[in-house]
């Protein structure tokens, strides 16, 4: 099965008294892109990550977010600074009595200045955070593999149409090149006698021409080396797996084929057909450059 570089997921759960969550985010990209974005406190683990995420995905420009809500945790760590609220009291006694103010020195006047209460960070347990967090990562890793493999199913059944498309523009130009020799032969009968006011021809030189011709716009080697193509790039969609590049390069060798076949027969028709040909190898080529 072949798979899509565009996909999202999500997964979420609990660490340590951390709400923690998960967004994966994928584009497409000729390399592996891993990009981490992760609460400064906790940038420890990023390389853990990276390294989870280079496991399961090949190609792609890959964004890992991790939200770390730790609000539950806070509310147990907080903690009264009694030595500065003795300091800053002092302070305030202090002041009173160099400006000889009036009043007394309450609690709402302590609590509104700073780090009177603090919360204390808890030291993380690195071992026990990422044991923790790795099932949250590969559970949001299996939906991103479930939907890029999804995409690359709908894009396997395009490509399909477009193949049997391209195939039937390869029988209509060998069902046309077959006549094209009698035309051809036609066509010089015709200019020679209008040349030559009617003169006996010598049919021996002409055939001899004719062949000569035949031979200089013969496409029967690009023809097969087309056809090849095709079934190479559906073999390699059958196979499955990592198969972006190997497509582009089939792709480049069709596209190459085509336009020789193009180049060596001067025939209207045929170049109609391999206009259609082009125009279903850059559908392709589109949506080859979404595959892993």
């Amino acid at each position: 099965m072949i798979s899509s570089m565009t996909a999202f997921s999500q997964a979420a759960g609990q660490i340590l008294n951390r709400e923690i969550t998960i967004e994966i985010r994928t584009v497409n990209n000729r390399f592996r892109d891993i990009i981490t974005r992760i609460p400064k406190n906790y940038i420890a683990f990023e390389d853990q990550i990276k390294k989870i995420v280079a496991g399961r995905l090949t190609r792609g420009r890959i964004e890992v977010r991790v939200q770390i809500d730790e609000s539950a945790m806070r509310t147990k760590n907080l903690k009264l600074n009694t030595d500065l609220a003795r300091t800053y009291h002092g302070l305030l006694l202090k002041l009173k009595e160099d400006l000889d103010l009036k009043g007394e020195i309450e609690l709402e006047h302590l609590a509104g200045l700073s780090d009177i209460i603090i919360w204390e960070e808890d030291q993380v347990d690195i071992e026990a955070f990422m044991a923790g967090l790795t099932p949250i990562l590969e559970e949001a890793l299996n939906r991103l593999v479930q939907m890029r493999q999804a995409e690359g199913k709908a894009i396997a059944v395009d490509f399909k149409k477009r193949l049997d498309l391209i195939a039937s523009f390869l029988d209509e130009i060998d069902k046309r090149r077959k006549t094209l020799v009698f035309e051809t032969k036609n066509r010089l009968e015709e200019k020679i006698t209008a040349l030559t006011d009617g003169l006996e021809l010598d049919q021996a030189r002409l055939l001899q021409e004719v062949a000569y011709m035949a031979e200089r716009s013969d496409i029967t080697e690009e023809v097969v080396r087309l056809r090849s193509h095709i079934d190479q790039f559906q073999s390699n969609l059958d196979e499955g797996g990592v198969v972006g590049r190997r497509l582009e390069f089939l792709l480049q060798e069709m596209n190459r084929e085509t336009n020789t076949i193009s180049s060596k027969i001067g025939d209207v028709a045929i170049t109609k057909v391999t206009i259609n040909i082009k125009s279903e190898l850059e559908k392709l080529r589109e949506q080859v450059q979404n595959l892993e």
